[in-house]
């Protein structure tokens, strides 16, 4: 089933972000991405309940699949038929902690979730993280945004993708560092739990220093569907948005998969001891 929603007509009988909701049951987002180091990046986020994975056109043999309700997540190699599975980097946002005492929803993949994510070049989440959270640096001028930003909002409204949202300013110690043109549930046709979901990915990106400008409000109620850094060093725009069922599998990794070890590479290598610890579609 596919639905539609028209953003204009919605805005038009009540206020930005108040949009009575009009979801439907899963969503898929297209973000483009752009950084200094890594250029352009088209990200696919498919969202079902809690869970999202994550498609990179840079790599299109690896995908990530995030429990945002545990704070786990599987980085999945293709090409090698491997994956890792860890533990994300423990949050900061009052929402997000008590998120890892969520029961999971077996409804969404059938299995129980434990699982980090081990960007490339990075030798462990404990490592990328580490000076990134809660503060703001800048080093050799390029801005390093914290996970929880400091937002504050203006009457400016703008369209992306045919999408009503409000500009709002980051700032850094009172000055301005980048802008965001934020949208709510009813704008992106997301229910309250797919729009926690999308932005505790944002939250998660940051806080690995992926290198995201994407940002979400501390409720988890608001997103950015057009972020740039005011130094025009990056930026992060919302290309596309439907609304279709997403097959179970796709959210999954396959059972013939090897699990293997942050960094490990080799697929003759012994895989870590079992911990009892199931992964999507290892069950």
């Amino acid at each position: 089933m596919t639905c539609h929603i028209n953003a204009f007509t919605s805005l038009a009988f009540a206020g930005l972000f108040t949009v009575a909701s009009m979801a439907c049951a899963d969503a898929t987002l297209v973000y483009e991405t752009v950084t200094a180091n890594a250029g352009k990046t088209v990200h696919t986020f498919n969202i079902r309940g809690r869970f999202i994975r994550v498609d990179m056109d840079s790599d299109p043999n690896r995908y990530w699949v995030i429990d945002t309700g545990l704070l786990t997540i599987a980085d999945v190699d293709r090409s090698r038929q491997q994956y890792t599975f860890e533990k994300l980097p423990r949050p900061i946002l009052p929402g997000a902690v008590a998120a890892a005492e969520e029961k999971p929803d077996t409804a969404a993949t059938g299995q129980q979730t434990e699982a980090t994510v081990t960007p490339s070049g990075a030798t462990s989440p404990t490592e990328q993280t580490a000076g990134l959270d809660p503060a703001h640096e800048v080093a050799g001028g390029i801005t390093i945004l914290a996970a929880e930003p400091t937002l504050a909002a203006s009457r400016k409204k703008e369209s992306v993708a045919g999408i009503g949202c409000r500009v709002v300013i980051e700032k850094v110690d009172k000055q301005p560092v980048a802008e965001h043109c934020m949208a709510g549930t009813g704008e992106l046709g997301l229910t309250s739990r797919e729009m926690i979901t999308l932005s505790r990915m944002f939250t998660t990106a940051r806080r690995l220093g992926l290198g995201w400008v994407g940002a979400a409000t501390a409720d988890e109620r608001i997103v950015s569907i057009n972020s740039r850094l005011l130094d025009g060093e990056a930026g992060q725009m919302l290309q596309s948005v439907s609304y279709e069922y997403i097959d179970n599998e796709l959210m999954q990794v396959p059972k013939t998969y090897q699990r293997i070890k942050p960094g490990q590479k080799q697929a003759d290598e012994v895989a870590p001891t079992d911990t009892g610890t199931a992964v999507p579609g290892s069950g």
